[in-house]
C-alpha cells in the first residue's frame, strides 16, 4: 500500500486504496462505538409498552431510549438498598 492517510489521492491505484482505507476505518469505528454503547433487545410487556408510550414525544429527550432511561432511573431509586 503506497497511499497514506492525508496524502492526496493522484493514481487510479490511490483511490483504490483510498477505498480499502475508509472501509477498514469504518468498520473499526462501528466496533469501538459498540464497545461504548451496548445494545439492548427489549420486548416489553403491553402494560410496559403502554407506559413507555405515554411518555414518548416529539419534544427533546422525548425519544424511547431517553423515556426508557428515565423510567429505569426512577425505579432505582424506590429499591430498597
Amino acid at each position: 500500500m503506497t497511499w497514506q492517510p492525508g496524502q492526496p489521492i493522484v493514481t487510479v491505484s490511490d483511490n483504490a486504496e483510498w477505498r480499502a482505507w475508509c472501509k477498514t476505518r469504518k468498520l473499526e469505528q462501528q466496533r469501538e462505538r459498540r464497545g461504548r454503547y451496548p445494545r439492548i433487545d427489549y420486548y416489553p410487556s403491553p402494560a410496559a409498552l403502554a407506559v413507555i408510550a405515554s411518555k414518548v414525544s416529539n419534544r427533546a429527550g422525548g425519544d424511547y431510549s431517553t423515556v426508557i432511561d428515565a423510567l429505569i432511573w426512577t425505579a432505582a431509586d424506590h429499591l430498597p438498598e
